[in-house]
């Protein structure tokens, strides 16, 4: 199947609408089939701007937020990169497409055989995999033009830093939960380096002796969520200034039997503006806080055979949201599946626990959990909105299905 008018869909919708303009980034997305980066099964959901799973707990990033790296990145023809955490090799055969060298290392030996396969059948010579630590670099291949991290570390590695050539960017997410930033760190001396912030993200963690460790909380339980803050609008009010005096006209007598009341409408008329205004904060006040994300009327549980879900009924545009999901004791693999149109309202940051296994089958997204027949489990999908406005999708628990509603505000 030829995928070339999807992924122009794609770059078009997802990647330059977003404010992504580095041309050899939207040309090498244009390029590069993200179809052969998915797990099989899954090439139909390859261009949603959604990340998906592609096993030993790891996932291939939505296409903006690498779109978004390379960019940052500032990638040129000439240079030598190196990408930490090659996961499905999607990141690095881009680079491959821009640059004139590519390192890439990944933890995980079986990711990294699977990645290395894959750029050998594209034809992309100009990739070297390892399997390594990648919070400690590629030293013998140092120095770099350009260093991204595809995972979060609990500060900036030394050792990255150290590897970065005299004007070299390192792009790389720091902290963890819902409070990473993604950092860029130029060179711009023998010990002198550039920090800027690039914006709030969420990755996998960073695995390593510079980094997190495997035993860590942050891998091994979900990360505590917070409740959702509204800004809210300042409004300034209006002094409106008195019109000058002028010469006063007796109104004409109204006939006889009709009752003046000029004086009374006036006052109505103040009052029912004064109402409107006192409606009109009421019903935003209501929106934004009982209905709102965090509001005790902003969330719906739907109850199944297999257990239960509790997700989003309203909530705000690109808005962080978690979506929770709770199976009832069994002692067989249990297994929750979305569709299509769920990934259209919601991208999937991370899922707490990871899943065991993901699949796609009659055009539905299954992912499966291990069986645990003492007692119940409570999986957490971290989510973020994406399309305004009211949308519905269908949610399953395993052969039993039922439909969502969420309005997201823009």
């Amino acid at each position: 199947m030829d995928m070339t008018r999807i992924r122009d869909h794609m770059v078009e919708h997802h990647v330059t609408r977003r404010g992504i303009r580095d041309q050899n980034v939207t040309a090498a997305m244009r390029t590069v089939p993200r179809e052969k980066f998915v797990a099989p099964g899954c090439e139909e959901f390859a261009y949603e701007d959604a990340p998906l799973s592609i096993g030993e707990g790891q996932t291939i990033s939505q296409p903006f937020i690498v779109a978004l790296m390379l960019e940052k990145a500032k990638l040129d023809a000439g240079d030598k990169v190196l990408e930490v955490g090659t996961g499905s090799g999607y990141a690095s055969a881009l680079i491959s497409r821009i640059a004139r060298q590519v390192y890439s290392i990944e933890r995980h030996e079986s990711l990294a055989l699977q990645a290395s396969e894959r750029f050998e059948k594209l034809g992309y010579r100009n990739i070297d995999v390892r399997v390594g630590d990648g919070s400690k670099g590629w030293p013998d291949a140092a120095p770099f033009n350009a260093i991204i991290v595809s995972a979060s570390a609990p500060q900036v590695p030394t050792a990255l830093k150290e590897q970065l050539g005299l004007g070299g960017r390192l792009i790389i997410p720091v902290g963890r939960g819902e409070e990473q930033r993604l950092k860029r760190i130029t060179r711009t001396g023998a010990t002198a380096f550039e920090d800027e912030d690039l914006g709030g993200v969420r990755f996998v963690p960073l695995i390593g002796e510079d980094a997190w460790t495997a035993a860590h909380p942050m891998y091994t339980a979900p990360a505590p969520s917070s409740s959702g803050t509204f800004a809210s609008a300042q409004s300034s009010p209006r002094n409106a200034e008195g019109a000058g005096m002028g010469k006063m006209h007796k109104s004409p007598a109204l006939p006889e039997g009709v009752i003046d009341h000029s004086e009374f409408q006036q006052r109505f008329w103040a009052v029912q503006r004064i109402s409107w205004v006192v409606f009109t904060l009421l019903l935003a006040t209501s929106l934004l806080g009982l209905l709102g994300r965090g509001g005790p009327f902003s969330r719906q549980t739907l109850l199944l055979p297999d257990g239960s879900v509790d997700f989003p009924v309203i909530s705000r545009w690109n808005a962080p949201e978690d979506m929770t999901v709770k199976f009832i004791p069994s002692s067989e693999d249990r297994v929750f599946t979305i569709d299509a149109a769920f990934l259209q309202t919601f991208s999937i940051q991370g899922i707490d626990p990871p899943q065991k296994a993901t699949f796609a089958r009659e055009g539905r997204i299954g992912y499966v959990f291990p069986a645990d027949p003492a007692g119940s489990t409570q999986i957490v999908f971290r989510l973020k909105t994406q399309l305004p406005g009211a949308r519905r999708a269908t949610v399953g628990m395993g052969g039993e299905t039922r439909a969502q509603s969420t309005f997201i505000f823009p």
